[in-house]
């Protein structure tokens, strides 16, 4: 493929992030003389606050994490393409979905949480349930066109999903990730399991620790 026939990283997918992000600035104005100082951010198991934010702060978190993770997803696009991964920005035009459902998901739970100073913490449930069905739809729909990738790349059919890499005949535990930039696990070698499960004791612990 020709460099001028290369998808533009940007996506009418991304239209759906910038109307969240703008949709967040409109909201985040109007309720913001109406909020108390500091701002109840984070509860407990039973719905008690138990971490504040000044309202002066609060933009770094409400408009911080989204743009930070869209950012993160669009710059994953660029690195693939500079090194040589993704020439054809293939991989990264099938991130689109998910790059722009995520960031409108992001923004609308960013406005649920503003909302929990007058609704409680169970609003921001809810917006925490918008933005994992957002995910998921963008894990399917990123699934579909990474389905379109593989039939010009064969390497590729041994990702399920576009994730997660399961072929027995290769005998590496560590492969490229086939979209994003790093390292992935081959699930078909127990190998692989074995290291999962090392690298996620560390979050257990804490876990059951702060339980």
């Amino acid at each position: 493929m020709a460099p001028e026939e290369r998808p533009s990283l940007l996506s009418p997918w991304d239209l759906l992030a910038v109307a969240g992000f703008a949709g967040l600035a409109f909201f985040y104005a109007w309720i913001t003389p109406s909020l108390p100082d500091p701002v109840p951010t984070h509860f407990d198991a039973r719905g008690i606050a138990n971490g504040w934010t000044p309202r002066a702060a609060l933009p770094w978190v409400i408009f911080g994490i989204p743009l930070l993770i869209w950012t993160v997803t669009f710059v994953t696009g660029i690195l693939m393409s500079l090194a040589q991964k993704d020439p054809a920005r293939a991989r990264a035009a099938a991130m689109a979905p998910m790059r722009g459902l995520l960031g409108l998901g992001l923004s609308l739970l960013m406005g649920f949480i503003l909302l929990t100073p007058f609704k409680g913490p169970g609003i921001g449930l809810a917006g925490l349930g918008c933005l994992l069905a957002l995910v998921v739809a963008g894990i399917v729909l990123m699934a579909r066109d990474f389905a379109q990738v593989r039939t010009v790349d064969p390497t590729l059919a041994f990702y399920k999903w576009g994730l997660f890499y399961v072929n027995p005949d290769d005998d590496r535990i560590w492969v490229p990730k086939a979209i994003g930039v790093g390292w992935t696990l081959n699930f078909a070698k127990p190998a692989s399991w074995v290291v999962l499960a090392l690298l996620l004791l560390p979050v257990g612990v804490v876990i059951l620790l702060t339980r």
